[in-house]
């Protein structure tokens, strides 16, 4: 399979990073382009792009230092930086890139693709398997379940990695990302690839993720995500059901209540899932087994739901409101999460 070259782009500055975008697309280049760098060095050793493009002028971090760092993980890769004309102070004496290109760039300016893209080439495991298609053909499940039968060493990426990657080794889940807001790791994050729509995929050589998250084997790893499917479904109807009985609701969110994060939120529902495990863990010592609570801050009003084995529904809205608040997480509550 032959598809044009990748290349990452960093830049911070949003002027020049449009630029440089629509000159290097227009060179050819199909690109995935950060302005976080922390994310780009993550993506730089998780995937190995054709060629590296970075801009001299990063908010936080140097030029110099990304091509220190993208040398170390994988030299082979061409590191192009883009400077004003004659400008190579941010590089530092001792740091040479393939070439300084001039911003703005100039079509002659540009290096030109490779007709291959690095991940080129069929996984030998996967001869009579479609190396890229969709999900509506090729569920995922399904997908990983023949790369686990075949012992295929792989990498899945869904929507050319920018939605999610799968990295099998020899057939076993290694590590799952789901790259949507917020970014989900592990069993989790597989549970969210696999209940999404339609989704193109690739499948890609092995390359080593940059960390463990899926300690399962692949057929419970496939289990577990089923189930939080259901769960992630549940969640979804519980938050809709309570911003459909409160809209003036400010945030919901429901999670674990040994979580340091909730599990779905709507509006400002992260402040709302801490305040409520506070106050749960406030006032558990005395009131043991406690399941519902209202409260009427200086500034808001506070409901909580705690159901099953450790879920809490939390909402807050305006003062005043938290009975009324507090009668819609019960109900909701009550139609679509099963109590034990």
């Amino acid at each position: 399979m032959a598809i044009p070259s990748d290349a990452l782009l960093i830049a911070t500055m949003h002027h020049r990073r449009a630029a440089l975008a629509e000159s290097l697309t227009r060179a050819g280049w199909q690109l995935t382009v950060y302005e976080d760098v922390n994310q780009a060095l993550t993506h730089v050793r998780e995937r190995p792009y054709a060629a590296v493009f970075c801009d001299e002028y990063l908010r936080g971090a140097s030029a110099g230092g990304f091509l220190a760092w993208s040398r170390r993980v994988n030299p082979d890769i061409p590191f192009f930086v883009i400077a004003m004309r004659g400008d190579q102070a941010a590089l530092g004496a001792n740091q040479h890139p393939d070439r300084v290109l001039p911003f703005p760039l100039g079509d002659a300016d540009v290096p030109r693709p490779e007709a291959a893209s690095l991940w080129d080439g069929p996984v030998p495991a996967l001869r009579d398997l479609p190396l890229e298609g969709t999900t509506a053909l090729v569920p995922l499940s399904d997908l990983i379940e023949m790369l686990a039968l075949t012992a295929a060493s792989a990498v899945i990426t869904l929507g050319e990695g920018h939605i999610g990657r799968v990295y099998l080794q020899n057939g076993q889940l290694e590590h799952a990302v789901f790259a949507g807001e917020p970014e989900t790791l592990g069993v989790r994050g597989l549970g969210r690839l696999l209940d999404l729509g339609d989704t193109a995929f690739q499948v890609l050589p092995y390359r080593q993720p940059s960390r463990r998250t899926v300690h399962l084997s692949t057929v419970a790893a496939l289990t577990e995500a089923s189930r939080l499917i259901d769960e992630q479904r549940r969640d979804r109807q519980l938050l809709e059901a309570v911003v459909t009985a409160c809209p003036d609701a400010l945030g919901v969110a429901t999670g674990y209540l040994l979580n340091e994060a909730p599990a779905e939120v709507s509006g400002d529902g992260v402040v709302s899932f801490a305040q409520g495990v506070a106050l749960v863990e406030a006032v558990k010592g005395t009131v043991p087994g406690v399941s519902h609570l209202s409260i009427e801050a200086e500034g808001h009003a506070l409901a909580i739901v705690v159901y099953g084995e450790g879920h809490v529904l939390t909402a807050h809205a305006a003062r005043g409101r938290s009975l009324v608040l507090l009668s819609a997480l019960a109900k909701a509550v009550k139609r679509y999460a099963r109590r034990p």
